[in-house]
């Protein structure tokens, strides 16, 4: 299931999707389906740009959907609702993996722990940088 607020963004995906021969379900929304749906994995990249910084980024970046770019104030406005919508939503056992700004891993990883998530962890990127974290139920 790949869920998005972004008609163009799902429409992207569903033309990526039909290239690759993927059989995936595609729901307009905000986070998670409204069906009590459970899952086994829930991966997310969120708008994790802190609102203050999003004049600073290259002119390319820019010209992404500014929703597609604004975390809020410190970047983790989404983050910290999903986390928190997706307790009773992931199966026992089922993981998180979101992908986060360059200096939130931490803060990420207290948010999780805060809403009794285990096997808490970060990941870096290729170049180094801790870009994703992941947690169990």
């Amino acid at each position: 299931t790949a869920i998005d607020a972004s008609p163009d963004a799902l429409a992207l995906a569903r033309e990526n999707a039909a290239r690759l021969g993927a059989t995936v379900a595609f729901v307009e929304g905000d986070l998670l389906p409204t069906e009590p749906e459970k899952f086994h994995l829930i991966v997310a990249n969120l708008p994790y740009i802190p609102s203050g910084e999003i004049p600073t980024l290259s002119r390319e970046v820019q010209r992404d959907p500014h929703s597609a770019l604004d975390g809020g104030a410190d970047g983790l406005d989404l983050v910290r609702r999903l986390i928190e919508q997706a307790i009773p939503r992931l199966e026992p056992g089922g993981k998180m993996l979101l992908e986060i700004g360059h200096d939130q891993a931490a803060t990420v990883a207290e948010i999780f722990a805060k809403h009794g998530y285990r096997d808490i962890a970060i990941h870096k990127d290729y170049p180094g940088i801790e870009r994703f974290v992941s947690a169990s139920r």
